[in-house]
């Protein structure tokens, strides 16, 4: 039961982290701006304050619930043995330690919308806005520099803990399929981060490869928490 629930909190929390992130102001369906236009970001963000709050929490929910889902892979990935077993092992510490990294990036975005909202009650044009307005912005980039420690990480924990799933399911299915979703995530994310790192490129082009990479790489985990969940060949906790 215990790998069952783990499974279910991994697919509540993928979806919840996802659905929080698209409903952030300023992001994909919500006031969408360039998010690499730090000062419009965080004016946005500050115009639907109470929005911004309550999508920054739910996304630290969702991601507390995805860390304990991963961890249920443990039991697992001990069974599995082997070269994989420890790769997937190495996978789930990996993950765990870049989602506590967006955990508390989440954090200093709950600070950034704060102070944009003691801006706003300061009055614009006041020395307290330009003040607090300043504030946010300063926290918003070192936000951005926290989460590149995530940006960093995903592609090592993403293909690790596809390739221990993929070693773990052995018949060609859905639960196979989202542990090569995994791999290609993790892969792609490399390739995209060493790109983005060496070149000179548009960092909007770039920010858009990785959330379309991170959407595969949800998919992949939605469908290894579904199989967790029904005990699927591979995934189940007694597996005969």
């Amino acid at each position: 039961m215990t790998i069952k629930y783990a499974g279910l909190a991994l697919i509540i929390g993928v979806i919840l982290s996802f659905t929080s992130s698209i409903l952030f102001p300023g992001h994909l369906l919500i006031d969408p701006v360039d998010r690499t236009d730090f000062r419009e970001a965080v004016t946005v963000a500050g115009d639907a304050a109470a929005l911004a709050h309550i999508m920054t929490f739910l996304s630290i929910v969702g991601t507390i619930l995805t860390a304990y889902g991963a961890f249920g892979l443990f039991p697992l990935a001990k069974r599995l043995g082997g070269t994989a077993g420890n790769l997937l092992k190495f996978g789930i510490i990996l993950s765990i330690i870049e989602w506590s990294v967006i955990v508390i990036g989440m954090g200093m975005q709950h600070f950034s919308v704060h102070l944009m909202q003691r801006a706003t009650d300061a009055g614009a044009g006041s020395d307290d806005f330009v003040y607090f307005e300043d504030t946010a912005l300063i926290a918003h980039a070192m936000m951005t520099a926290v989460l590149l420690s995530f940006i960093t990480l995903f592609p090592f924990a993403s293909t690790l803990v596809g390739i221990g799933v993929n070693a773990l399911v052995q018949s060609m299915n859905a639960f196979k399929i989202g542990a090569y979703a995994l791999i290609v995530c993790g892969v792609g994310g490399l390739i995209v981060y060493l790109l983005a790192m060496i070149s000179t490129g548009d960092p909007a082009t770039y920010l858009a490869a990785f959330n379309i990479l991170l959407f595969i790489g949800a998919i992949g985990l939605v469908l290894t928490g579904l199989g967790m969940f029904k005990g699927a060949e591979g995934l189940a906790e007694d597996q005969s």
